[in-house]
């Protein structure tokens, strides 16, 4: 699968809106961040673990007959500088199991980063579903209580000069309230859908909206 349509890379345009909401997702979220250090660390343990491969001390050694050149000659020895390597053979032959344990890791942080990316898009695209669901709903609620208010209105008019009746009037009015109370409840629903998406994305709405508009 290729990863960089799930999740747009930084810098890089998304095709559609929904792809820029997962990148703005994805990018403006410290916690899938995490995602990215951790390879990056893995990464590094497996390029420092063949640095690791010989476990070597160096020594020096100036003789003091060179130090001190007024000493006699039979003070002096060759070679006038001594060199000590050492190697830890453990540290050798763990070696390899050590490398393919720190590639297992690195993998394993790749891979996890990958799912988080696929859990994001889905989130993101499910919240952003919901946020246009609760407008088509608000837009409906919008529309029946402009209706209801209409008819409202004329039905109080025509209760005021008796000719309607009081059981008509009580309907009408019971139909404009309700009306309105499920346009109110429309309106919090997309609030809320937005304050879901913000949470996502992390920047506001608004600002999102406006961004797609410049398109």
């Amino acid at each position: 699968m290729d990863f960089s349509r799930v999740v747009p890379p930084e810098g890089q345009s998304p095709r559609t809106f929904e792809d820029k909401l997962v990148q703005w997702a994805w990018y403006n979220c410290p916690e899938n961040l995490i995602y990215k250090e951790e390879i990056e660390i893995r990464a590094k343990k497996v390029n420092q673990t063949w640095w690791q491969l010989v476990d070597a001390t160096a020594s020096f050694n100036l003789n003091e007959g060179n130090i001190q050149p007024t000493l006699t000659s039979d003070n002096l020895f060759f070679p006038r500088y001594n060199f000590g390597l050492a190697v830890n053979l453990g540290t050798i032959l763990a070696m390899p199991g050590k490398k393919k344990i720190a590639e297992h890791e690195l993998k394993i942080a790749q891979l996890s980063e990958d799912q988080k990316k696929l859990n994001v898009r889905g989130d993101v695209l499910r919240r952003y579903a919901d946020y246009e669901l609760a407008v088509e709903i608000l837009k409906y609620k919008t529309q029946a209580a402009e209706e209801a208010e209409s008819v409202y209105t004329l039905v109080l008019e025509q209760f005021e000069d008796d000719k309607v009746d009081f059981k008509d009037f009580t309907a009408a009015s019971s139909n404009f309230h309700g009306a309105n109370e499920a346009k109110a409840i429309a309106q919090a629903n997309v609030n809320k859908a937005k304050i879901s998406l913000e949470e996502m994305i992390g920047i506001p709405w608004d600002r999102a909206v406006k961004r797609r508009k410049k398109k």
